[in-house]
């Protein structure tokens, strides 16, 4: 009997550790999408938001540097806002909400954590943004509202690149996956890998890019995620031209376009989500109780 207990716990930690997928674009590529989406905000953005590229990609690592072993709380409660594994949930549709999520998950029989939440956290980080920045219309002398705009600024481009990234989209997160475990090839890391190599300006968008205003942020975030989705079988096919991970020789010209398309999909799509918070949290009126 203990020997079963003993072997059902080990199972249950290998599932568990096949679930979790390796960060997302490394730290390079999480700051330099979140510089360039910032410095892509178009004029009636106000000054001190267009000009916060610095901050919004010191605080855009943050996601990942949390998810420490040393802070298993943290840690666990986290994790699953960096992806989603679409087979999982067997041709469902998203719901709108977390909470009709994770019981749609439950009658799956699959442990919420394990097909992950990113679309929701993108959502639910562009409304902090929103209502963050219908504090700055109210008190746009507020250092304090000031800085808390460009920490959720940057916060919300982290899981809006992650999005993006076709191997936080799938079940085949790190390898082809034999019976539900991905065999950690290293893929994952390898495209990971591939926005350090660009510089900004090669990332960005093109002066006449117009950016959405999305009257449905969560409905924008499914959109971007099935694009993303889409491309899974593209990404293992050009699996044997990645280089290693800091292997220094240029990328073949499939690899290049592939990961010039994702970087700048991840811009605009960033962009778009903090210039829809901008422009929605004009309609915001703050509670009568809260005052500054």
């Amino acid at each position: 009997m203990r020997m079963n207990r003993l072997i059902g716990s080990l199972l249950a930690v290998c599932i568990v550790l096949a679930v979790v997928p390796a960060w997302a674009w490394h730290h390079e590529g999480h700051q330099r999408l979140a510089r360039v989406a910032i410095a892509s905000l178009p004029a009636d953005v106000p000054a001190f938001l267009r000009e916060a590229g610095a901050v919004a990609a010191n605080v855009s690592v943050d996601p990942d540097l949390v998810r420490a072993p040393t802070l298993p709380q943290i840690r666990d409660a986290e994790g699953p806002d960096h992806y989603i594994d679409l087979e999982i949930l067997q041709g469902r549709p998203l719901p709108p909400l977390r909470s009709q999520y994770i019981r749609m998950i439950g009658e799956l029989d699959v442990v919420p954590a394990h097909a992950g939440f990113v679309p929701y956290a993108v959502a639910e980080w562009t409304q902090r943004l929103t209502m963050a920045l219908a504090e700055y219309r109210h008190w746009p002398d507020d250092p304090a509202i000031q800085m808390k705009v460009k920490i959720y600024a940057g916060l919300l481009t982290h899981y809006s690149s992650d999005l993006v990234q076709p191997l936080h989209t799938t079940i085949h997160h790190d390898g082809r996956a034999v019976e539900g475990r991905s065999p950690h090839s290293g893929i994952h890391s390898k495209v990971d890998d591939l926005l350090y190599r660009f510089t900004d300006e090669q990332v960005a968008l093109p002066e006449s890019t117009k950016l959405e205003v999305y009257d449905d942020v969560f409905a924008a975030a499914v959109g971007e995620l099935m694009k993303s989705h889409a491309l899974v079988d593209r990404t293992y096919e050009l699996e044997k031209q990645l280089p290693g991970v800091k292997e220094d020789v240029p990328l073949t010209p499939e690899v290049k376009a592939f990961a010039l398309d994702r970087a700048r999909h991840g811009v605009r799509f960033t962009a778009s989500l903090i210039y829809t918070a901008w422009v929605k949290s004009e309609a915001i009126k703050m509670p009568a109780w809260f005052k500054r």
